[in-house]
């Protein structure tokens, strides 16, 4: 698969929308599969409306890289392109490990940079040298200046730019913004107006940018020969698989896909939407990502038949998982700004403040007790990425100790009753020792 990176010198630079352009521009001509550098759930919804393929996370602290190389070459087996959309600043990362930078040398894929010019003009030819100079390897072969205001404003950004290739550019238009909110960008599934948006920005992308040329700049390099397919059979072929219920709505739409495409190793996946008072009477596990229980606890409130389900099958020791929004709904309480109180599934003690300061970053566990995660003393790496907070917790038993990140209280996360197990932490289950949770 050849392949590429569309990064920027920052965040809010236009690089999702210009990497989704792209996609859906070329993927009239090529199979194309979107990628998504670091902790992002949001941005790869609008790639899978571009491609109609999913897009893969690939973050190197939650992952590692050699599962960094392994998804590259397992999820872009069968597609002629990739495009790689990078995360923040090229260099930002933890310093500069496991930033865009980082990855770009492990996977050999060369850079093109998106750049945000609404309020620079020629100033813009050194913030890109800065950067192509910053660390002598950097593999930079383009840029594309973003919200361009007229003619001459691109002659003077592009008559700035040396040793690089000015591939094009985005004109301004007001109507051509995602909107935000507080996790980021508005998620496709409360995003009315994607389709419009993204028909309208593949039509300028095609009318000013040099896609052919961005097509000539990917790398087809042999990313790794020797690796092979570590999929693990967890089944008989000739038995059924259990069912495996994933909640998924507008409240609940946090997940990786390869962290699905793993359990569906294992079971048969089955959606259900609580906002929708809907359950899976037959699973055998549960799933609940995050997302925007936040926006939703009238309707979370009033879904009795979903939160009596869920509180019958923790009491059955069903395995149930919960990550972030997960736990918020399986707590007991969430309380608004008004300090309204709206009652969730009950399953633990606790009282969470829905909307607070944010809290982002990565985090790592270490395993405190034997659990169907992981075992004893195992560490592992996660993200946190919430405006929630634990306002009372009356819970005893805890699976990790949070070495970096926050957790739910006094240094500890993963909250466990019988086998529902709930945490604040985002994990990816490529990197777990046992290749595969439940």
């Amino acid at each position: 698969m050849k392949r590429v990176i569309i990064a920027s010198d920052r965040s809010s630079s236009g690089k999702t929308l210009i990497s989704t352009a792209i996609m859906k521009a070329l993927s009239k001509r090529f199979k194309v599969r979107g990628f998504k550098i670091g902790p992002d759930f949001i941005d790869p919804g609008y790639h899978k409306i571009a491609t109609g393929y999913p897009s893969i996370n690939l973050d190197l602290w939650m992952m590692g890289e050699s599962n960094i190389k392994r998804s590259i070459i397992k999820y872009g087996r069968g597609f002629d392109l990739g495009i790689i959309e990078g995360v923040m600043g090229l260099y930002d990362g933890i310093n500069i490990s496991y930033s865009t930078y980082e990855i770009s040398k492990i996977i050999k894929t060369p850079i093109i940079l998106v750049i945000n010019c609404s309020n620079v003009g020629s100033t813009v030819g050194a913030i890109i040298k800065g950067l192509k100079i910053y660390r002598n390897d950097v593999d930079i072969r383009g840029v594309i200046f973003n919200k361009i205001s007229s003619q001459s404003h691109y002659n003077y950004c592009k008559n700035s730019v040396e040793d690089i290739e000015v591939l094009g550019y985005m004109p301004y238009d007001k109507d051509l913004e995602i909107k935000s909110r507080h996790l980021g960008l508005t998620t496709i599934e409360d995003n009315n107006e994607v389709h419009k948006i993204l028909k309208i920005a593949e039509e300028l992308v095609e009318q000013y940018v040099d896609i052919d040329k961005i097509v000539e700049i990917s790398a087809d390099d042999n990313l790794l020969d020797a690796f092979e397919e570590r999929e693990e059979k967890y089944y008989n072929n000739n038995n059924k698989k259990p069912i495996i219920a994933i909640a998924y709505d507008s409240a609940f739409s946090f997940y990786y896909q390869e962290n699905i495409d793993i359990l569906k190793q294992k079971y048969t996946v089955s959606f259900f939407s609580p906002l929708n008072n809907e359950y899976i009477e037959n699973a055998e596990a549960i799933y609940i990502g995050g997302g925007y229980p936040e926006l939703h606890m009238k309707e979370l409130e009033k879904a009795d038949k979903t939160k009596n389900w869920l509180l019958k099958m923790a009491n059955n020791n069903v395995k149930i998982y919960a990550e972030c929004g997960g736990l918020m709904y399986l707590s007991k309480y969430l309380v608004d700004e008004n300090n309204r109180k709206y009652n969730m599934v009950g399953i633990f003690d606790i009282e969470i403040k829905a909307k607070d300061k944010l809290t982002i970053g990565y985090t790592e566990l270490e395993s405190i007790v034997d659990n169907y995660l992981v075992g004893k003393n195992t560490v592992v790496r996660g993200h946190e990425f919430h405006i929630s907070r634990p306002i009372s917790v009356n819970e005893k038993e805890f699976i990790f100790k949070v070495k970096i990140g926050k957790g739910i209280i006094n240094g500890l996360d993963g909250v466990k009753f019988n086998n529902t197990i709930a945490s604040y932490s985002h994990l990816h289950f490529s990197n777990f020792q046992k290749k595969i949770v439940f």
